[in-house]
């Protein structure tokens, strides 16, 4: 997780089964919500599986590596030999 949905701090549990969250920097004020409609709002912050959460741009991005590698690569050569290689045996799985 890059960054929490929420902060503890600002969180408190009341009797009546209240949730109550401050918000912004004024501790006046508060947000008080029925604990299900707390739980059915935070859940929805939770990206489905899979789901990127974390886009890169610029030189960060693999679109950019990738042509900045490309364009390091010289051309390859092909060299003519004239032995020929000997195949190396591989090891069986046994060993």
């Amino acid at each position: 997780m890059i960054r929490p949905v929420l902060s503890l701090e600002r969180l408190s549990f009341e009797k009546e089964g209240q949730v109550s969250y401050r918000y912004g920097k004024d501790p006046q004020e508060v947000e008080r919500l029925d604990y299900l409609e707390f739980i059915a709002r935070v859940t929805s912050h939770i990206p489905d599986k899979g789901q990127v959460t974390v886009r890169y741009y610029g030189l960060y991005a693999n679109v950019h590596r990738g042509k900045a590698r490309k364009a390091a690569v010289s051309p390859l050569t092909l060299r003519m030999s004239e032995e020929e290689r000997k195949p190396v045996p591989s090891n069986g799985w046994a060993a």
